[in-house]
């Protein structure tokens, strides 16, 4: 594996000041962060609503960070264990009333990390084999959304899950499909705007089951498949982190 490391380390707190200095830091106006409730092997969502208004349902911390840098699992390097095992229920408003757009996610949650989690860290550059997600010979069997509502929803068990996606880019997806496949994967398929598919696969391959494995999946049900290809990959590296703070 051959790496480089960024020439500038950033952390949490430098990332604030720097925000700060070129206009207002972006950040929730209200934020309630609990430990979850759910049941082990119960579903997860993350919603978005009018009002700024966000709701994450039992996920991990790692999570955050995937939306907070738009990164993949395989991307994210260091921390405590407890980043993929410690599910939470956050609720937060930006106090616009608007909802939430895409490019505003990522600035937003880097505040919370931040604030909440006392959160810094530094970037390297590696040399990887990834994942391309590219259209599968015969197209596409996705829907364009035309809601204008966002949001993915998993459920299911060791024989099925479901992603039930609206308004999802195929960037999102890419990102979803690599963190369960344990792998990077980048979207490749020049596919621009969003779409609405539900996505039922085993998660499970050498179980009984009446779906086919995530790989497969992509490809009967969407249309879409996974191709090896060499790639530099913007690494993050936690330095620091501590289990949230009180609300």
């Amino acid at each position: 594996m051959r790496f480089t490391l960024a020439r500038v380390s950033i952390s949490g707190a430098l990332l604030l000041l720097v925000t700060g200095l070129a206009g207002q830091t972006p950040g929730f106006e209200v934020v309630s962060i609990r430990p979850s409730a759910a049941a082990p092997g119960a579903g997860t969502s993350v919603e978005l609503f009018e009002g700024g208004r966000i709701r994450i349902a039992n996920e991990p911390v790692k999570l955050l960070i995937r939306m907070a840098f738009r990164m993949q699992d395989a991307q994210i390097a260091g921390g405590p264990g407890w980043l993929d095992t410690d599910r939470y229920d956050i609720e937060a408003k930006t106090g616009t009333p608007e909802r939430i757009a895409r490019e505003q996610m990522g600035p937003l949650m880097q505040t919370l990390l931040a604030e909440r989690f006392g959160l810094q860290f530094h970037r390297e550059t590696r040399e990887l084999t990834v994942g391309a997600l590219v259209v599968a010979k015969g197209g596409t069997k996705l829907k364009a959304n035309e809601s204008g509502g966002s949001g993915m929803n998993t459920s299911g068990g060791p024989k099925k899950s479901t992603l039930i996606a609206t308004g999802t880019s195929m960037e999102l997806l890419a990102g979803y499909v690599g963190n369960r496949l344990a792998r990077i994967v980048v979207d490749r398929t020049g596919l621009a705007g969003s779409y609405d598919f539900t996505l039922e696969w085993a998660p499970d391959e050498t179980s009984d089951s009446a779906v086919p494995g995530l790989v497969a999946a992509l490809r009967d049900q969407l249309g879409l498949r996974i191709e090896a290809q060499k790639a530099p990959v913007a690494v993050l590296v936690i330095d620091r982190i501590g289990r949230p703070s009180e609300n």
